[in-house]
């Protein structure tokens, strides 16, 4: 009872953290001078359909190779599983993260696929490579923020300002890292969490950063900042095509300088899939470049679209792997 009660509460805290915003969101685009339901539709033209192309094969590629990401971080837990079985662990993933709320439930799936494919051997490795491939995500995308902000806006006094989450969110980072990759700093780590936590918390703990001491290798980190750069490149992409598509017309920096910040937020557990915080973020930002509030939440809506095109293969392979267990299952 307890628990049912607890989960309806989380369930309604973040749908009001989602609709909150986004009624702001809408209150600010009707409230626009001359606003008509009219100006959505005459921002498409016969022209938008290669850039929307474009953006789903950038963010089909970017699946392909954050999946070989993955699969790397796997190897160092000792999981083995092929690369084309991985992608549709991966797709199906991608699937369940535009279904559930939240943006971690595809994460889950794939730990879960994981664990019940693999042995028990493979419940901490796939949980630490998953949780690390995340991690190291959205590490990537804010230090792509923070080398943008330098090396464009560090000048212009009002953009100056959005350099500081970026810098301390990037210092968070070196932080955690430190703490889950440093023995002499796990020490004192532990020491703290063991006057927190019950002992059967601290055993799990002890054991996760064990594991992560699977993950300290050069090359292995060459392999991850690389592919990171071309995945989280291609994703900040989408968005520049979408904003194509609707005739936006502004540097592909600008993006890049303001999407990570966007993705960190939207990809915390507090809203229904995201939606309210991330589109009243990305038009307080673009707002202040002088992009339209419409066309700033539509860039994120079509982004989205395209993600959710782009996951429906995950819903196909989901359906036929449970159609063939079903089939291997005993009739009785």
């Amino acid at each position: 009872m307890k628990k049912t009660f607890r989960s309806v509460a989380v369930f309604c805290l973040k749908l009001l953290v989602t609709l909150v915003p986004g009624y702001f969101v809408y209150k600010k685009i009707v409230s626009a001078p001359g606003w008509d339901t009219g100006d959505v539709f005459s921002l498409f033209t016969s022209s938008s359909v290669v850039p929307l192309v474009v953006a789903l094969l950038c963010l089909t590629v970017s699946n392909f190779t954050g999946c070989f990401q993955w699969k790397l971080l796997l190897e160092k837990q000792n999981v083995k599983m092929g690369y084309f079985h991985l992608v549709k662990l991966y797709f199906v993933g991608l699937f369940f993260n535009n279904f559930m709320p939240g943006n971690i439930g595809g994460d889950v799936k794939k730990v879960y696929d994981i664990c019940i494919q693999g042995d028990q051997k493979t419940v901490g490795g796939g949980l630490t490579a998953t949780f690390f491939d995340r991690l190291f995500g959205l590490f990537f995308l804010n230090v792509l923020a923070l080398a943008v902000g330098v090396l464009f806006f560090i000048r212009d006094s009002s953009q100056r300002l959005f350099l500081l989450p970026s810098l301390w969110l990037f210092l968070a980072f070196c932080v955690l890292f430190a703490a889950l990759f440093s023995k002499r700093l796990g020490k004192g780590f532990r020491f703290i969490s063991q006057r927190i936590f019950p002992a059967s918390v601290q055993i799990r703990i002890v054991h996760f950063q064990d594991r992560f001491q699977n993950f300290r290798d050069f090359r292995l980190w060459l392999n991850i900042i690389i592919l990171s750069g071309i995945t989280q490149g291609l994703r900040v992409s989408v968005h520049f095509f979408c904003g194509i598509a609707i005739g936006l017309n502004i540097g592909v920096s600008w993006y890049f300088f303001y999407i990570p910040m966007i993705a960190v937020v939207s990809a915390l557990p507090i809203s229904i899939g995201g939606f309210g915080p991330r589109e009243l973020l990305a038009q307080s930002l673009f707002e202040r470049i002088g992009v339209p509030s419409l066309q700033s939440v539509l860039v994120q809506l079509l982004a989205y679209l395209v993600s959710l095109v782009v996951s429906l293969s995950g819903a196909f392979f989901f359906l036929t792997e449970k159609k063939r267990i079903s089939r291997q299952m005993p009739v009785s």
